[in-house]
């Protein structure tokens, strides 16, 4: 009878390919990734134009709350009235704005009043925390 030999193969894996498609992977899907790019939102300046040092222009507050309610002038308004409000008190481009929100306000609300405000030619606006006030 024949015997033959039988080499044992080894069952050892190699990682070697195994580590290899883990890099493509990583390369591909950072390539395909949109990395964070910083959008910044310009606000226009104030005009260096001669302005009456005998006329002051009436300031506007705008109040944006955490509980979805927006006060100008310390009086209640929903958000879609504000453009009327504005219509209404009728501020002149160099009339200073004040937009004070709550920390737990949505950035996105505050930027859709400075959207509002620029439709009225409003560009000298302040940002600033809301301070609570007799409701």
């Amino acid at each position: 009878m024949i015997t033959l030999d039988r080499r044992r193969r080894s069952t050892r894996l190699s990682l070697t390919p195994l580590i290899d498609v883990v890099f493509i992977l990583l390369i591909f899907f950072m390539l395909e990734s949109d990395f964070l790019r910083p959008y910044v939102m310009e606000l226009a300046q104030q005009g260096g134009g001669q302005r009456d040092p005998g006329a002051k222009a009436m300031p506007v507050v705008i109040e944006l709350h955490a509980d979805e309610s927006v006060w100008v002038n310390k009086e209640r308004h929903p958000l879609e009235k504000v453009k009327d409000v504005l219509q209404d008190l009728e501020p002149s481009p160099e009339s200073p704005v004040v937009v004070a929100a709550d920390p737990g306000v949505p950035l996105q609300r505050a930027v859709s009043i400075i959207d509002i405000l620029h439709e009225y030619g409003l560009v000298n606006i302040a940002i600033t925390e809301a301070q609570q006030f007799d409701k």
